[in-house]
């Protein structure tokens, strides 16, 4: 994944160790070579962002009428 990223082929190991921290554009090259946003790395809570995120693009093309019917199917998943 250095290599990857045009890094030395111990950046990543110095990050995992924790004898370096990324530099802001480093912390994007890895988020972009893991296929993540930032927000989507630090979210620990979500068990599959990449489906989260293909759910809410097919959401955005809905109207008002369908979202508020999905949002009541959801919530009603949620309460089980």
């Amino acid at each position: 994944m250095s290599i990857s990223i045009g890094q030395n082929p111990g950046y990543i190991n110095n990050i995992e160790t924790g004898k370096a921290l990324p530099s802001m554009a480093g912390f994007f090259y890895i988020c972009d070579y893991l296929g993540v946003s930032p927000q989507e790395f630090f979210d620990t809570e979500s068990p599959d962002p990449e489906c989260l995120n293909h759910i809410i693009e097919n959401l955005k093309k809905l109207n008002t009428e369908y979202l508020d019917s999905v949002s009541v199917i959801v919530e009603g998943l949620a309460k089980k």
